[in-house]
């Protein structure tokens, strides 16, 4: 059964069992960025409804991972808000509904994920991944976020790898490094082809995890609105979209993309 506690401002696949670590056991304060950031999503309304539509549980999030100080950035908790944030609102045509799929996926990817996501949980992790999403129909879905995403990424990064890992929940699981043609990552976390990357049971069809992440990054290059970005953020989708076009694919897409969401073909 769900926990339905709030957090107050007063205070790539993986089948299996999931960690039951807590913040006794990890290290989740970290001095990378100020301790409180004045943003909507720091008012009690904001975080309402953005822990029941992901359906967070304060057994995930508290002992450290931020439940009693949501706005503190130095906290796993708020820097997944920050994240979901950015997923939501970049786009500078914000969806009006949270059924509106209309547009591009950068107007769009917020509510993708919050649709797919059964919910998202705090986890230590073991260093390795950034996040891991379990789904299926006798298991406990859930996407699970580790610290390899709170501190090694940016929030940019952050949202894409948001829109990746509810792909997954989806039921797309990736298809690629197999065989003779295997991605130059060698990494379980390839895709077969940019529009080509989901397999498994129940799975849907075209872009995978991969895609969509790259997909999502390069409209937010392209047209990602000033309040939602920078010149240096918008440096950060570039080289995140063009690092997985040059290793997470074992056909290689052929092109990368410029801070301004050009394309320019590579082979």
């Amino acid at each position: 059964m769900r926990t339905t506690i709030k957090a107050t401002l007063a205070f790539c696949l993986l089948l299996g069992l999931s960690s039951e670590a807590r913040a006794q056991t990890c290290d989740t304060i970290r001095n990378t960025e100020p301790a409180v950031q004045k943003s909507f999503w720091c008012t009690q309304p904001w975080v309402d409804f953005f822990w029941d539509a992901y359906d967070f549980d304060k057994g995930d999030w508290d002992g450290g991972f931020g439940w009693e100080a949501p706005c503190d950035l130095k906290r796993p908790l708020a820097r997944t808000f920050q994240a979901i944030q950015l997923l939501s609102y970049a786009s500078p045509n914000q969806p009006t509904k949270t059924n509106d799929f209309k547009g591009n996926i950068l107007r769009w990817g917020g509510n993708y994920a919050m649709r797919e996501i059964d919910e998202l949980d705090g986890r230590c992790g073991d260093g390795t991944a950034r996040a891991r999403t379990t789904w299926g129909v006798f298991v406990d879905n859930r996407t699970e976020l580790y610290m390899p995403f709170f501190f090694n990424e940016n929030v940019v990064e952050r949202a894409g790898t948001l829109i990746h890992e509810a792909r997954h929940a989806d039921w797309c699981g990736h298809n690629g490094n197999d065989g003779s043609n295997a991605c130059p990552a060698k990494s379980d976390s390839c895709d077969e082809k940019y529009m080509d990357g989901c397999s498994g049971v129940g799975s849907p069809s075209g872009r995978g995890a991969v895609g969509y992440q790259v997909l999502w990054l390069w409209w937010y290059a392209a047209e990602a609105d000033a309040a939602h970005s920078s010149s240096t953020m918008k440096d950060f989708a570039r080289d995140e979209a063009n690092r997985i076009l040059n290793t997470m694919f074992d056909v290689d897409p052929c092109f990368n993309i410029t801070s301004n969401g050009g394309k320019i073909i590579t082979c």
